[in-house]
């Protein structure tokens, strides 16, 4: 039993068991239609999340260079555009009828002879080696609208069955009067890729006749290559069957060509004065859709492989050594020895304008790291790529380890680079596939570009390490990054650290949420948390790591617009951090993801930073002032928690304090010892009646010396939050010292200065203990006085800061209190 390989090959190449048709019947193949397999060994995404991949650097402008076998130099990369005015246009589609399997073709006129284009072999036009910038007939010479008339025409007429060949020619080609020799090769090529093979017939056979060379394809007996130069004579084109060797299904990089294997046939067709080569086999591919459920109509789906439609002799010549050096086509023929040598492409290498920057050969020889790198289009944008790494065996695993996690692939500009650390010495095959994000391409599916045999002629001591455990083979922006708009001055995805620490920046087009994640070969995920950090300061979203020790780090990076996916974050890049210095680091407190910097409701409560825009404050002194600024009157207050060794917090509101002074919002912040601390933030408008304020901004402080002693502030109650700012005094001395040291009253300062603005107020009181002191009225809402405190010391006295707002004269609302 055998499958349709046609079916076969485009299931692989959708990376997936999609369903295809089984010729149980047919006997098996000639050897050449095992080659047809061969042309997409297709990678599914594998990443679960459908995502559309742009990179994110500015591509180079300019027009690349590589080398083109057949011609011994470097030559400029054009595609192909043909010379249309050599080739007559037809000037409007051909009328196409639908048709129905089965359905009978339109009879044949009685007078239709077939009339072959050659009877011997001296009528043939000799070949001419193509020039690598000779324009050349392709399909760009067809109207498009003309080629899809074309197309059509070919799946109908496949549709029927003929009783002769005489039929099938006058139906194909006569029957439309099509007299374009690129639209004769057209309509032949589409047919042959398209017919079900299950359901050809002829009511005579005769030897040697037409129809036994086409009878002959469904048994097994002739070849696609001898078909299609059939139909090409009796369709008035000059073509010939070019045989050879070919890079098929069983060919890998290094194999030497011997006489009975690798054995494929293709053609060459004459084309208005230019000979051009077509492999109508390898383009057979097709998929047959879901059949109707009714006897009426029966619809089938096909796709071919377009590169095989005339493609450039100095592409083809990478995969297809005819046995007469002239079918070349090239002015500088190669030999079988260059052909073997030649890399192992694949047609999506020329569909995505790919080129060698490195490595032109099949098998690399190497004794240390590799770094292989293609070149890609600048005008295309969305080209991703993706490897699979195994031994010549094809084993993927060394010791319990991927081989793919022993390479890292970046994109940097328009160059892909492979960068690999074999761990062993021995023969590796690297296959590489690339694919193009692009709306249209719904399959998400990698085709492979090129494959290489790599060998290690010697083993690394120490063994190498693989990279770090990172979710992707990608490293740097990945799929999601240019979706979400972001961009980043970071060129490449190695960062080295500097004192132990490295940053990336991206800059964002709005708010958005984000999470880092740092993975290595020789730490838990757990362990990594706290060397981490990121905030976001205006436009431009902060990662920064601290490596633990030397060694190589994964920075991962996740995000998502929180306004339409919630708080499913989505990764978006990957770093590789590379630590070779001896530090000793401390890791940063653990956080949630978004905790640092602005919070949901910052920007609708219309605040913005006024002092410190980082989140991240490293001080080398105890005290700091933060300011804020917000568009409206709004409630305020803060909480400072110390961040313990054993990640454990401990409540220090009496260290911070906030007053506000029209627009400006301050926070003064004491911290009693040196180490991390956790600024917390929460305001909501004066008129929101709820009396819950959420969270606006989180700052991490990091206190790194004390340079002096520091006291509680005051209390501050509700009423103090709104609007209310203090000149003096921020402390009230005491006895105690903030160290538990004893202080002598006589050091003490026997009065302390009141002076504060609490708008709306009528009257401001301070008490201590039984004592009333009113305060004076200054200019605006400004309150001052002299309070006599020298009795209260060492008594644990409260000593209050209180305000009537008008009504009942004797009803104040307290808004601080200090402890004495």
């Amino acid at each position: 039993m055998t499958k349709d390989l046609s079916n076969a090959t485009q299931a692989m190449n959708l990376g997936g068991n999609q369903g295809y048709n089984q010729d149980d019947d047919l006997p098996p193949p000639p050897p050449e239609l095992l080659q047809q397999q061969y042309l997409y060994g297709a990678l599914p995404d594998g990443s679960g999340q459908a995502v559309m991949n742009n990179l994110a650097f500015t591509q180079g402008k300019g027009q690349p260079t590589t080398y083109a076998p057949g011609t011994g130099e470097a030559v400029s990369v054009q595609q192909q555009k043909a010379n249309v005015a050599n080739i007559p246009a037809t000037s409007s589609p051909y009328k196409v009828e639908k048709r129905s399997v089965g359905q009978q073709p339109p009879a044949v006129p009685s007078n239709f002879q077939l009339v072959p284009v050659r009877n011997e072999k001296s009528s043939t036009p000799p070949p001419v080696p193509a020039s690598s910038s000779q324009v050349k007939p392709n399909l760009d010479a067809i109207d498009k609208q003309v080629l899809k008339s074309v197309d059509d025409h070919a799946i109908q007429v496949s549709k029927s069955d003929h009783n002769s060949f005489r039929d099938l020619v006058w139906d194909l080609i006569y029957s439309k009067n099509i007299t374009n020799e690129i639209e004769k090769v057209r309509v032949i090529f589409r047919w042959l890729a398209t017919k079900n093979l299950k359901e050809m017939n002829f009511d005579h056979i005769q030897a040697g006749s037409p129809e036994e060379v086409l009878m002959g394809l469904k048994t097994g007996k002739t070849t696609y290559a001898m078909v299609f130069d059939t139909m090409c004579n009796y369709a008035g084109l000059h073509s010939k069957i070019i045989s050879g060797y070919a890079k098929g299904a069983d060919y890998h990089p290094g194999m030497k060509f011997q006489p009975g294997s690798n054995q494929h046939s293709w053609n060459a067709v004459y084309i208005y004065g230019t000979w051009c080569l077509i492999d109508a086999h390898w383009a057979a591919r097709r998929i047959i859709g879901k059949q109707a459920q009714t006897n009426v109509s029966e619809e089938f789906h096909y796709q071919l492989d377009e590169y095989f439609f005339l493609p450039d002799p100095h592409q083809l010549i990478y995969t297809h050594f005819p046995d007469e050096n002239k079918w070349q086509l090239l002015e500088i023929p190669i030999t079988l020895e260059e052909f073997e040598n030649l890399p192992h492409m694949k047609p999506q290498f020329f569909k995505y304008q790919l080129e060698f920057v490195t490595h032109r050969t099949a098998v690399i020889y190497s004794r240390g790291e590799i770094n292989i790198r293609l070149r890609y289009s600048a005008q295309k944008l969305a080209v991703t790529f993706n490897f699979t790494i195994c031994f010549e065996n094809g084993e993927e695993e060394y010791r319990g380890v991927k081989l793919n996690r022993y390479g890292m692939q970046e994109s940097v500009g328009s160059i892909a680079s492979f960068r690999l650390r074999l761990p062993i010495k021995g023969s590796y095959i690297l296959y590489i596939y690339a694919k193009e994000d692009t709306p249209e391409n719904k399959e998400n599916v990698y085709a492979q570009v090129c494959e290489y045999k790599i060998v290690q002629e010697d083993s690394a001591n120490p063994a190498p390490e693989p990279f770090p455990p990172c979710s992707y083979l990608n490293w740097g922006p990945g799929p999601s990054f240019n979706r979400y708009g972001l961009t980043t001055y970071q060129q490449t995805a190695c960062i080295f650290t500097r004192d132990g620490k490295a940053e990336v920046q991206i800059k964002i087009p709005h708010q958005m949420q984000f999470m880092g994640k740092v993975k290595s070969n020789n730490h838990s995920d757990g362990d990594l948390e706290g060397y981490v950090v990121h905030r976001v300061v205006g436009n431009t979203a902060f990662f920064n790591v601290t490596a633990p020790q030397r060694g190589e780090y994964g920075l991962e990076i996740y995000a998502n617009d929180p306004v339409k996916e919630g708080t499913t974050l989505y990764h978006v890049a990957q770093y590789v951090i590379v630590c070779n210095e001896d530090v000793k680091t401390t890791p940063l407190p653990k956080l949630p993801p978004g905790y640092l910097g602005p919070q949901s409701r910052f920007t609708e409560f219309g605040l913005s930073t006024a002092s410190h825009h980082d989140p991240i404050i490293h001080l080398d002194t105890n005290t700091v002032t933060i300011q804020i600024r917000s568009e409206a009157p709004l409630r305020v207050t803060g909480n400072l928690l110390a961040v313990q060794d054993d990640s454990s917090e401990v409540e220090h509101p009496e260290f911070i304090f906030a007053h506000t002074m029209g627009s400006l919002i301050t926070f003064i912040v004491n911290l009693p010892h040196t180490g991390f601390y956790k600024l917390q933030l929460y305001a909501c408008p004066v008129n929101d009646s709820s009396q819950q304020l959420p969270g606006v901004y989180n700052y991490l402080i990091n206190c790194r010396d004390v340079k002096q002693a520091v006291f509680p502030f005051p209390k501050q109650y509700a009423q103090w939050k709104e609007g209310c700012f203090m000149y003096e005094p921020g402390v009230i001395a005491s006895t105690t010292g903030p160290n538990g040291q004893k202080i002598s009253r006589d050091r003490l300062p026997p009065q302390v200065n009141f002076r504060l603005m609490i708008p709306k107020a009528d009257a401001v009181a301070v008490v201590a203990g039984d004592d009333w002191t009113h305060l004076e009225k200054l200019q605006g809402s400004e309150w001052g006085g002299v309070i006599d405190v020298e009795k209260h010391y060492g008594k644990n006295t409260k000593i209050t800061v209180n305000a009537n707002y008008g009504g009942d004269k004797t009803s104040y609302a307290t808004l601080l209190e200090y402890t004495v």
